[in-house]
């Protein structure tokens, strides 16, 4: 599976023809049945999720864009998600909080609530949001981002909002096949609320291609299908160099965090990994 911009308009070009035109995570609700919501973690180049963007588009496809807070801080990110709002596309919050605070809960509570407003005063309503994976974070007293919301606190704090991979089933009364290029290559994910405390990776389903992930819609009550546009690319020489790259990094990293002392200054610059 080669990610590049054309592969992708042959996927939204064949749901179509195939009768079926994604919707935004935050339009599902009890009465959706046989959906698809395409999702995105935009955790850097914004430029390439607004590519993605116009592709859907022009299908007439809507999908949800995740948006890491730091990347409003650039007024030219923001004009970019404003066009790609304008087309129908919903603009959230990808959040990472537990992490960014080491498992602090209070001051995951008050980054994630100025990261909710600096979104609000943009023009993008938080509705639903999704959290980081993060890799190669360290973690003591939390399994993962995930903990944020399964907090009854931070719930109760935050009756309108769920988050993709903890309660959005429950507030939308809806279940859902989760696919993910997460890796450079798409999976179905086995159990995607709980495989950060089960293991349960050996219960995946891997796919050679679009075109049999398209072919595993057809099996569920809805379907969500996450994919980070910065990993997308124009061409297939590009694409190959970037994974080439990807592999080599994701190698030493895992060499690098056997060793106690690195792994601890890695977990540290955690963010550094989202630029790959």
């Amino acid at each position: 599976m080669i990610f590049i911009y054309e592969a992708w308009e042959d996927f939204c070009r064949n749901l179509r023809n195939a009768g079926i035109h994604s919707i935004t995570a935050c339009s599902i609700t009890g009465d959706s049945t046989g959906y698809v919501v395409l999702k995105h973690d935009v955790e850097t180049c914004v430029s390439n999720a607004y590519q993605i963007a116009k592709i859907e588009n022009k299908y007439g496809h809507s999908g949800s864009y995740y948006v890491q807070a730091y990347l409003l801080q650039d007024q030219k990110n923001v004009e970019l998600l404003k066009k790609m709002q304008q087309m129908g596309h919903e603009i959230t919050y990808h959040h990472d909080v537990m992490d960014s605070t080491r498992g602090d809960l209070p001051q995951a509570i008050v980054e994630f609530e100025k990261n909710r407003l600096l979104f609000e005063r943009n023009g993008f309503p938080v509705v639903t949001v999704c959290q980081h994976g993060n890799p190669i974070v360290e973690r003591r007293g939390y399994h993962s981002n995930r903990d944020f919301f399964r907090n009854v606190h931070v719930r109760q704090q935050y009756p309108q909002i769920s988050d993709i991979m903890v309660n959005y089933p429950e507030m939308h009364q809806t279940s859902y096949q989760y696919f993910s290029d997460a890796g450079r290559v798409f999976r179905k994910i086995y159990d995607p609320l709980n495989n950060d405390r089960i293991p349960s990776d050996d219960q995946n389903i891997q796919y050679e291609d679009l075109n049999a992930v398209l072919s595993a819609l057809q099996f569920a009550e809805g379907n969500i299908i996450s994919i980070h546009p910065h990993r997308w690319v124009k061409s297939a020489g590009v694409y190959c160099v970037k994974t080439i790259v990807f592999r080599i990094v994701k190698k030493i990293a895992k060499l690098l965090m056997k060793v106690p002392v690195l792994n601890k200054i890695m977990s540290r610059y955690y963010y550094l990994a989202k630029k790959i």
